[in-house]
């Protein structure tokens, strides 16, 4: 029997059978707009430029975005921070209703222009855009570009200067209501938000999604959460949470 459509489109473009079977996609013009045809995003429009084409096919990310989405309530809360293009916070205000809102933090510009056009391009009305870098002070910080988009990270050495909040100062003055989810994809900065947002963390207590980029990132943020009374699992299917670059941390 044949495989779904959804299984035979997950064929890695690092290999040659994924080259090949993805050779038609370059000849779609980056800005078109399309519907993304499977999974949480499934009739939702999208940029075919802004992310690699498994984003409007619907498999880029597709067991984590879904066990994202599958989480959320309507009347969520959700902030997302490292929001990139919107793959995330796109599927969230969809999620979470019209009494919901989903608030999106990027700082990259590049990004920052997609992620505002999928807003629009969807009539979302629940979705607000935060342009700034999460940081553990507020002012200005250095980033530089990594090999993808997505990639944009703080460095010393960065070229690049935008405009950073912790989120406890940020939801000070925000007017924001308290999270419920919390999605954090920062390249690297994981143990700064988390300090930046102690007391927000600690006060409302939310599910955070977090995604970590090394060993002393995995031993901080573990420290960190463990001493505020979270309980940390892997979202990596058969991967020990000790050695997982994905954690659903729950009070």
């Amino acid at each position: 029997m044949e495989a779904p459509f959804s299984r035979r489109l997950k064929f890695d473009s690092r290999t040659t059978i994924g080259q090949i079977i993805r050779l038609p996609f370059r000849l779609i013009p980056r800005e078109a707009v399309v519907p993304v045809l499977t999974g949480p995003m499934a009739g939702l429009r999208w940029v075919v430029g802004s992310a690699p084409h498994g984003a409007w096919l619907g498999t880029l990310e597709r067991s984590k975005l879904t066990h994202f989405v599958e989480s959320l309530e309507a009347r969520s809360i959700v902030w997302d921070l490292g929001a990139n293009v919107g793959l995330y916070a796109v599927a969230s205000a969809r999620a979470v209703g019209s009494e919901g809102h989903v608030y999106a933090f990027e700082p990259y510009k590049r990004n920052l222009g997609y992620l505002e056009r999928h807003r629009d391009l969807n009539r979302i009305q629940n979705l607000t855009v935060v342009p700034r870098a999460v940081h553990d002070r507020v002012g200005t910080a250095r980033m530089v570009c990594g090999e993808s988009p997505s990639e944009f990270h703080m460095s010393s050495e960065g070229t690049i200067e935008v405009e950073a909040v912790t989120l406890d100062s940020w939801y000070e003055r925000s007017g924001s209501r308290s999270p419920d989810v919390l999605k954090i994809d920062v390249e690297g900065a994981e143990d700064a938000v988390l300090r930046g947002g102690a007391n927000v963390l600690t006060r409302f207590r939310p599910v955070i999604y977090l995604s970590l980029h090394g060993e002393r990132q995995r031993q901080e943020c573990r420290a960190l959460l463990s001493a505020w009374g979270y309980e940390l699992s892997s979202l990596e299917k058969g991967v020990e949470t000790e050695r997982s670059s994905e954690w659903l941390a729950r009070p």
